[in-house]
């Protein structure tokens, strides 16, 4: 414990507006910045950088039977999602993901 305060927090939430609005009111009474990088960035910039970066997603939980927990998180992985009728990056709550940085 360093005993310093949280000044920042940040957030990857894409484009739902009522997420990000009860995000600013209820965790803005604390006082703490909010910070939104990746808000609104198309979907297609967002797999361009994934891409680059060279770090593997892979899916870590899912509430929809089409989506398999180890699933690799790529392009062509999105856009089925996409043709299925889901959110390619899962913001509806669809799966959720992590980034195997080690």
């Amino acid at each position: 414990w360093t005993g310093r305060k949280v000044s920042h927090l940040v957030f990857g939430d894409l484009h739902l507006d009522h997420i990000r609005a009860w995000r600013e009111a209820e965790i803005g009474k604390l006082g703490i910045d909010l910070e939104f990088p990746v808000w609104n960035v198309p979907y297609n910039d967002l797999l361009d950088d994934l891409e680059k970066s060279g770090v593997k997603c892979v899916v870590s939980a899912s509430t929809n039977e089409s989506v398999d927990v180890g699933t690799v998180f790529t392009r062509e992985f999105s856009n089925r999602l996409v043709s299925d009728g889901l959110d390619g990056f899962g913001e509806n709550g669809e799966f959720h993901s992590v980034a195997e940085v080690w």
